[in-house]
């Protein structure tokens, strides 16, 4: 995947092949991070959502610390995109004002995340890495006290921030998995700061007790009352807050990253427990359709006090929210802990998501957080475990179906599909954005397209799967 001039002829390939040459498509058309910001900056490539302009320049959702990663994978296999990958960190590094901290995928801790990546097995970037991981141990640090504080005013719940993946402590626990074992980035800091985030995470997969109308309730303690819901709508939808499963901001992110600090042999009290205890408590929430068993994307508070669980509630079949991303946790941790029940549940879940019709997937598009790629992505990584031809067949379709999405006439060769308000009376069901970064951009496309017959690639754990 050297870069050449010229667009790759992709339609006379085989898949394979068509995949190597949507990536080097992808690779060429984001390789200028000056000309990315002015595309992805556009005044008219607006979320049509909360109606902001899709280009946040140091996040790895849309930014250049996702494009980073892309180059970073692409220069294991050929040094020739290392220039690339510097140039994107470098125009990233200009930017730290430029976004705020919000856990692992904004400001610094992003920007720390595609260095990781860089990396490679030369360890470049030492400097860098040493200043970004002190820094990402010591807000930590800040947040964690800030949450003990809370807890010590008697306040009860948590918002997400306290343990979910992308803006949460979840995310920025993994990164600093990986620093306290890089002697570049190891200092007494950021091993402090791991020891205490493990800690932290362990305390929030316990019970809390909850008074209300009908008395005191035991439920578990990720529960997020209404008064920290992160909207007016959610606010309305969860009147006695809610649950949330998903890998993106639920209590499936905690249970990967205490996982992987098993597989470490980092381990603080009470951590194999707190991992049986989301285990067993995904399980508990595995609801069945005609198509099969699937987990919900999150769960209100009379759902989950309910003498039974309910019929059905809203679920997707993604990366973010559903069966693919509870499964990859569940499988994950079961494969580290030697748990061959949750690895089985996992892979009958993903089984029944491959058979549901795709209209009732609620993915959009062929991007990483609910769309194919994310999907794609779980799919590889439970694979790793599990050789299972059901499994290898979804893969295939799923890169058929991305592939199916390539636009050469898009800036960056792929487009984010988002929704929008108006959309049920339009005869267009979606907006198509230009977006660069990993999570919501063509970068995570075709991150999720490269070959990954070694197993786990490093930007993998920043979607909690490695």
């Amino acid at each position: 995947m050297t870069p050449t001039a010229g667009t790759p002829d992709i339609a006379s390939a085989t898949r394979a092949e068509q995949a190597g040459r949507a990536v080097t498509l992808v690779a060429e058309r984001l390789a200028d991070p000056e000309s990315v910001a002015a595309v992805a900056s556009r005044d008219d490539n607006r979320d049509p959502v909360y109606d902001a302009v899709m280009w946040g320049p140091l996040t790895l959702a849309n930014g250049l610390p996702g494009t980073a990663l892309l180059y970073g994978e692409l220069s294991r296999e050929d040094p020739a995109w290392r220039t690339v990958a510097h140039r994107h960190l470098s125009a990233a590094g200009r930017m730290t004002g430029a976004a705020p901290s919000r856990g692992l995928f904004s400001g610094p801790a992003a920007l720390l995340a595609a260095a990781q990546t860089c990396a490679g097995a030369d360890g470049h970037y030492a400097s860098l890495r040493q200043r970004l991981a002190a820094w990402v141990a010591n807000d930590q640090l800040e947040r964690l006290a800030a949450f003990r504080a809370r807890a010590a005013r008697g306040e009860q719940g948590v918002d997400w921030a306290a343990y979910d993946l992308i803006n949460g402590l979840s995310g920025t626990t993994r990164l600093l998995l990986d620093a306290v074992d890089d002697p570049a980035e190891r200092s007494s800091e950021v091993a402090r700061a791991l020891d205490e985030s493990l800690r932290h995470l362990v305390a929030v997969t316990e019970p809390v007790e909850v008074a209300g109308p009908e008395g005191i309730r035991t439920v578990p303690g990720w529960w997020v009352p209404a008064a920290l819901q992160v909207s007016d709508r959610d606010r309305r939808d969860y009147p006695r807050g809610d649950f949330n499963l998903g890998l993106a901001h639920g209590i499936a992110g905690p249970l990967t990253v205490l996982a992987a600090a098993a597989e470490r042999g980092r381990q603080v009290p009470g951590l194999t427990e707190a991992v049986h205890r989301v285990a067993d408590w995904l399980l508990g929430w595995t609801l069945h359709d005609g198509t099969g068993p699937y987990w919900p994307a999150r769960a209100g508070w009379d759902d989950e006090t309910a003498a039974e669980r309910p019929r059905a509630l809203f679920t997707r079949t993604a990366w973010c929210y559903g069966t693919p991303g509870v499964a990859a946790a569940l499988h994950r941790a079961g494969r580290i802990l030697g748990n061959p029940e949750w690895r089985a549940a996992a892979v009958r879940a993903l089984h029944a998501a491959l058979r549901r019709d795709e209209t009732r997937w609620a993915v959009d598009g062929p991007t990483v957080c609910h769309g194919y790629a994310g999907l794609l992505a779980v799919l590889s990584r439970v694979r790793d475990g599990e050789p299972d031809p059901v499994l290898e067949a979804g893969r295939a379709r799923l890169t058929g179906m991305i592939l199916d999405c390539l636009d050469e006439d898009a800036p960056f060769g792929f487009r984010h599909l988002m929704r929008f308000p108006a959309a049920a009376r339009s005869p267009v069901p979606h907006r198509a954005l230009d977006v660069a970064g990993m999570l919501e951009g063509a970068a995570g496309v075709a991150l999720a397209l490269l070959p990954d017959s070694a197993g786990p690639l490093p930007w993998d754990r920043c979607l909690g799967l490695a």
